[in-house]
């Protein structure tokens, strides 16, 4: 079993009353250590792949929300253009599912996507509020309409797994998390803290769907694990200089009021969370991305990773569910594209990019998908 670490008593005390079974609690507490601007691919990813994701009408990709893993097929998640695109692991397109619209099977926007693994379906989160099941195909199977309001899903051993949302109407929710069991009894699981930043969101995923099953919430620093339909602490850290400070939680903030205050200095959301064995990686609304060694004990923080191979800068990083332990960062052809345009007038920054990644530039049009560098953690 892995070693848990737990808060102190008295914040768990209070999260826990009321929604869920106390485990046994340590004092033992993992410290953000070192914040440093890069570090190399090497240290704690292996098996780099870079390819790129075909580029077709009906496969066009303005933005990755969400990536799963299953059967040497990636199933990508485009919010803003209300689509699912579906490619094999060599980036070639298999197909695309977009229907909206008020009809059979189809939806307003899409909130989320799982896999159900046990009855091998694509499952919808979508609006209105509902869960519409697809075969690993693509088609049409069912919709199950559902009460409530929900940001995100996940599924494991045959368990759904719903993010509630926290405040509606003004009314602060009466859990965080919705279960729902394969006969469809409902559970509900830990009470939501106090609300003091409603409706502010900054992208990522709070509830990661690789087994198991972890969540993450706003001005909470305890990453929990959700399993056969339970829900307890995993990890926990101190951000030290970057935490939110505790007197600051006594006011209600505006998103905008929220970011002036935070921007650049404190953490108060943990997202993206990758689990591997060794190492377990997420990000916050901070710039950069942690990195937790759980052999030592140490969180790290790095502005940027530095790919090796084609001697190039990491930003967008992307956790993929499934059992692979894997990571994808993109980079936009117009990066790359402007880039090569600063070398091709001035020769003096020809040291700023590779040859290796100066040819993969070239063989992109302007209308290309992003470019994936896959890793896996360690």
């Amino acid at each position: 079993m892995k070693k848990k670490i737990f808060f102190s008593g008295f914040l768990l005390m209070i999260m826990f009353c009321g929604c869920m079974t106390q485990n046994e609690i340590t004092s033992s507490i993992a410290e953000l250590e070192t914040v440093e601007k890069s570090v190399n691919d090497t240290l704690f990813l292996q098996n780099p792949q870079v390819f790129c994701l075909e580029t077709k009408d009906n496969a066009l990709i303005k933005r990755i929300n969400r990536v799963i893993e299953w059967k040497n097929t990636y199933y990508i998640l485009d919010k803003s253009m209300k689509q699912v695109l579906a490619f094999n692991d060599k980036g070639k397109h298999l197909f695309t599912i977009h229907r909206v619209g008020v009809g059979k099977g189809e939806y307003g926007s899409i909130l989320d996507i799982a896999i159900d693994r046990q009855n091998e379906n694509l499952v919808f989160l979508a609006d209105p509020t509902s869960l519409i099941y697809y075969d690993l195909q693509g088609n049409f199977i069912r919709t199950t309409k559902l009460p409530g309001h929900y940001h995100s899903i996940a599924i494991d051993n045959g368990i759904i797994y719903l993010e509630n949302a926290t405040l509606i109407n003004n009314q602060l929710s009466t859990s965080s998390i919705t279960v729902i069991a394969p006969n469809d009894q409902k559970t509900e699981l830990l009470k939501p803290l106090r609300e003091i930043a409603p409706y502010c969101f900054i992208g990522g995923h709070q509830l990661g769907g690789t087994a198991p099953v972890v969540f993450t919430r706003k001005f909470d620093d305890t990453i929990y694990q959700l399993e056969d339909g339970k829900i307890s602490p995993y990890y926990s850290f101190n951000f030290m200089n970057e935490s939110f400070p505790e007197a600051a939680k006594d006011k209600e903030y505006t998103c905008r009021e929220l970011n002036k205050f935070t921007w650049d200095r404190y953490v108060y959301l943990m997202t993206n969370v990758t689990d591997a064995p060794q190492y377990l990686l997420f990000s916050t609304n901070l710039f950069g991305i942690y990195v937790f060694d759980k052999n030592q004990n140490k969180l790290l923080k790095y502005n940027k990773i530095y790919n090796t191979e084609y001697q190039a800068d990491l930003h967008q990083y992307i956790p993929v569910e499934g059992a692979n332990n894997r990571v994808f960062f993109t980079v936009s052809p117009t990066t790359l594209f402007s880039l090569k345009a600063i070398v091709d007038h001035h020769p003096s920054f020809k040291n700023k990019m590779s040859d290796k990644l100066y040819k993969l530039t070239e063989s992109l049009d302007s209308d290309s998908n992003p470019v994936i560098f896959s890793y896996q953690v360690k």
